[in-house]
């Protein structure tokens, strides 16, 4: 997809400025709302589709994105793939509990150390910034707001336009792109989970991993070479994007 041909009338100049692009994951990488988010979805799933949400497992699941854990889940415990209707009504109940519960507790809902301010700095130094999420449009800019993120004129994708990781990346890659008007000749992703390791793999580009402690075990064990526990040292953010490799 990044081989397009140009456009009539593409700036050179323009071109040259956009030539790197960083795609971010959101939650666990720019927003702490892991915890919170994977809560208020178990508990729109149970509700649903009348399961238990105790007993409720997606390690297993080969796309984790909000869309593709309905499918997941409900294939696993009714037998069948969710309808249309469900898909919609799980939406948005999971919308409605995750903003009561922002409401409610507020606390739970925080940037990554360094978030606020890196993507405006990437930007500045000459990078293209895209963002790649697995959760629901509605959901990702309630997190993004939430934290202070300003995103509305980004490209990004979400669980809305496709079900897997990979078709997610590949979107907001193409969508960077035409908003840029220009090609990207160096794309690295951004993510802190396993999943985010397999789908750099998959699609061939580079990855930075987020996280520290446990989380950063996972992302090493998963195949991730580079990895950083936060986006709050500028300096290090921008060499890691340099440096950063496929994963192995």
């Amino acid at each position: 997809m990044h081989q397009r041909r140009d456009s009539p009338g593409r700036d050179p100049r323009r071109e040259l400025a956009t030539s790197q692009l960083a795609i971010f994951d959101i939650d666990g990488t720019l927003t702490a709302t892991n915890a919170v988010d994977d809560e208020c979805y178990l508990r729109a799933v149970a509700q649903t589709f009348a399961l238990e949400g105790a007993d409720l497992d997606w390690s297993d699941a080969p796309h984790v994105t909000d869309r593709g854990l309905a499918r997941w889940l409900c294939t696993r415990h009714l037998g069948r793939a969710p309808e249309p209707d469900e898909l919609a009504e799980l939406e948005r109940r999971f919308v409605a509990i995750l903003r009561a519960e922002l409401a409610r507790t507020p606390e739970r809902f925080a940037p990554i150390d360094g978030a606020r301010d890196i993507l405006d700095h990437l930007r500045s130094r000459g990078w293209g910034v895209a963002l790649a999420t697995g959760a629901w449009g509605a959901s990702a800019r309630t997190k993004l707001g939430a934290v202070g993120l300003a995103a509305a004129d980004m490209a990004m994708a979400c669980a809305d336009d496709a079900e897997s990781r990979e078709d997610i990346v590949r979107l907001a890659w193409r969508r960077a792109e035409d908003q840029a008007g220009a090609r990207f000749d160096r794309v690295v992703s951004v993510g802190d989970a396993p999943w985010d390791v397999r789908t750099a793999r998959s699609l061939g580009i580079p990855f930075v991993g987020i996280g520290a402690g446990p989380r950063e075990e996972r992302l090493r064990a998963a195949g991730a070479r580079t990895v950083l526990p936060h986006l709050a040292d500028r300096a290090a953010v921008l060499a890691a994007l340099a440096a950063a490799t496929i994963p192995y």
